[in-house]
């Protein structure tokens, strides 16, 4: 039986020494992005790791600039730390020797360097996997089921004269075929955890007094008297948009990360409890490759850092950056109120739900304004998008997993080849 993988958050904030924040930026914006070959960070030897990015929080009033490190991978945090300070010593060394408190290059083993990043690992509140269950190998390996698969059918159609004969033809094609015996493993899609769904659900009617009390609480208290003047997207400066432009759109995913300052009191009680919520859904209803209507994340995570003073957003996702954030406001708008209301500078919401991302404009100009560089990413699949990837899971998962096939799934099946 294949083993079940689970996909792991892994979050590391670091401060930087004051005067080395400018030659951090360079040395990272050095080890590029995914289309860049021989980066010195080198995450192709890890064969665990699907998406990683470094990122810089900048200093703002009384907060410090940090480096970020963000993974999403396939094994625990630990064993990722490990691999990051047995395979990559030389490439954190160049990197944390610009952090505060970093070992000194005589006081540097594999040990010193574990217990330093393990210091500074912080939990991810809420987490969403776009295609929950598979690994980089799997994904990797279905890939090349579906090439072949395609080719053999290119060469093959003019043979068949039905549906029934041409899904024959494959089974067979596949059938003894030791290059596909690690198909043949026991593999199910993931499903809705329906059981838990319906606790969850008991449990929102009994608590859902509090939450309505909250939510009026965070109109009283906050809303109400917000009266911030908000960015629109035409505010943003020409020159910082194409310096944010000029890291998009490189590979067919693309990468985005904010920076937030949080609100206090009650609105930050109902981020927590937002963010809790969002974190349960992702895991339990969120499995089929959609996080609020948006068939296009590959992961997401929500993180407090500096103490909870600020949070981070990071994604990876399909497509271009205006079209990304226009899905999600044209698709759970009240979701994003929900969660960037407790953000300063977010245009103004209105009982939570209201408001803030409806007005597009500012909410475009929001997103610009709080985006942060993300001086080096990575991807373990640049060029495969979120549904191509989910495609071919349920090209195997018909092949090997569900038994013969009705006329209805044999068609089905045709059409995802």
């Amino acid at each position: 039986m294949m083993d079940k993988v689970r996909q792991t958050a892994v979050f590391l904030q670091i401060y930087i020494i004051p005067d080395q924040v400018e030659p951090l930026k360079r040395l990272l914006d050095s080890a590029g992005n995914p289309a860049k070959k021989n980066s010195f960070f080198n995450l192709n030897q890890l064969d665990t790791v699907h998406f990683s990015r470094w990122v810089i929080a900048p200093a703002v009033g009384d907060f410090k600039a940090s480096v970020i490190y963000s993974g999403n991978v396939d094994c625990s945090v630990e064993n990722h730390l490990n691999d990051l300070v047995n395979g990559l010593s030389e490439s954190l060394d160049q990197i944390l020797s610009h952090c505060e408190g970093y070992p000194p290059k005589d006081n540097r083993t594999v040990n010193s360097r574990f217990l330093f990043l393990k210091s500074r690992s912080f939990k991810t509140p809420a987490f969403y996997v776009g295609v929950p269950n598979r690994s980089v190998k799997q994904i990797h390996k279905e890939q090349e089921l579906h090439l072949a698969l395609k080719q053999f059918v290119l060469e093959n159609k003019v043979e068949w004269k039905t549906d029934k004969e041409a899904y024959q033809a494959i089974c067979l094609f596949v059938k003894d075929d030791p290059k596909w015996d690690w198909a043949r493993q026991d593999y199910k899609l993931p499903r809705k955890n329906i059981p838990k769904l319906i606790g969850f659900g008991l449990l929102v009617l009994i608590i859902l007094p509090l939450v309505i009390l909250g939510v009026i609480l965070v109109f009283l208290t906050s809303e109400l008297w917000d009266k911030r003047k908000t960015f629109t997207i035409n505010d943003i400066p020409i020159k910082r948009m194409q310096e944010l432009k000029n890291k998009e759109d490189i590979i067919y995913q693309n990468q985005l990360s904010q920076v937030f300052e949080t609100k206090r009191g009650i609105r930050k009680l109902m981020l927590r409890f937002i963010l809790w919520v969002t974190n349960f859904l992702a895991r339990n209803f969120a499995v089929e490759g959609q996080l609020m209507g948006t068939p296009t994340i590959h992961f997401a995570r929500w993180v407090f850092i500096d103490g909870g003073k600020r949070f981070v957003f990071f994604s990876n996702f399909d497509g271009s950056f205006d079209g990304y954030l226009g899905d999600f406001v044209d698709n759970n708008g009240w979701g994003l109120n929900a969660i960037y209301g407790a953000a300063k500078g977010y245009p103004r919401t209105w009982f939570l739900f209201a408001g803030g991302a409806y007005k597009v404009s500012r909410f475009m100009g929001w997103g610009r304004n709080t985006q942060v560089d993300t001086q080096y990413w990575y991807s373990a699949y640049p060029w495969a998008g979120l549904q191509q990837i989910n495609n071919k899971s349920r090209i195997r998962a018909a092949l090997f997993d569900q038994g013969s096939l009705n006329s209805s799934e044999i068609r089905d099946l045709l059409r995802r080849i």
